[in-house]
């Protein structure tokens, strides 16, 4: 007896590689020169400690930062240092995690990627960052602090909105079985009605379809004759 030929194995679709997508690529190189070149412009043009305008919400101020985004953990270059190259590489594996990176994960992890790398630079080059953003009251901060930021949480809102489209899903069908009337017997009772439509003639003008009775009514029907032509008494 013949075997049929072994199939071969389903193997899963390769996972791709961060450096072959262009569009995340170039998004990342984006952001990374804008942060660099607003930083250069403001210390070209701008003296320590000096705004532009003046006064004003909104402010360009030229100042530096040792610790991290908004001013946080101050003097510690050599931690953060670390904690950038860790964050490189955490987003590296997000991207390699997904069989399908969607646009809009690439536009997260490319505004990421791009400040990590600038604030990085910074950092390597010269100890500290350049901070010129100042908004009001809020801690004077950078281009790159503003995109890594804002990729941030466009990464948490991907990994939270799937999960609140199922639970809406869940809602939906738990309140569709509580209705009182279940789909199966919605469907048995306008079965019932179809069936209770065809059985009604279409036409009150239409033939009826049951057989005629030729024959005639009892009360006219002639009595028996005598033999003598009398008819016969009731």
């Amino acid at each position: 007896m013949d075997h049929p030929p072994d199939q071969p194995a389903q193997t899963d679709p390769p996972r791709p590689a961060i450096y072959r997508d262009l569009v995340l690529l170039q998004l990342t190189a984006l952001v990374f020169l804008l942060d660099q070149f607003s930083k250069f412009l403001v210390r070209e043009l701008l003296e320590l400690r000096e705004s532009f305008p003046e006064q004003g919400f909104f402010r360009f101020t030229h100042t530096f930062n040792t610790g991290s985004a908004f001013g946080l953990f101050q003097d510690q270059n050599f931690a953060l240092i670390l904690a950038s190259v860790a964050g490189i590489t955490v987003l590296t594996l997000i991207y390699q995690s997904q069989r399908r990176p969607t646009n809009l994960l690439r536009l997260s992890l490319g505004l990421q990627l791009g400040g990590a790398a600038g604030n990085l630079l910074d950092r390597l080059r010269m100890g500290h960052v350049t901070d010129f953003v100042d908004v009001g009251p809020w801690p004077i901060f950078n281009l790159a602090d503003s995109a890594i930021v804002v990729g941030l949480v466009l990464l948490v809102w991907l990994f939270i909105a799937p999960g609140q489209a199922r639970e809406q899903a869940g809602s939906q069908a738990d309140a569709a079985s509580g209705d009182g009337e279940t789909p199966g017997l919605a469907h048995t009772s306008a079965d019932a009605c179809g069936s209770r439509e065809e059985s009604t003639p279409a036409s009150p003008d239409s033939p009826d379809p049951r057989p005629q009775d030729s024959s005639p009514a009892p009360e006219d029907r002639e009595l028996p004759r005598r033999s003598d032509g009398s008819q016969a008494e009731e």
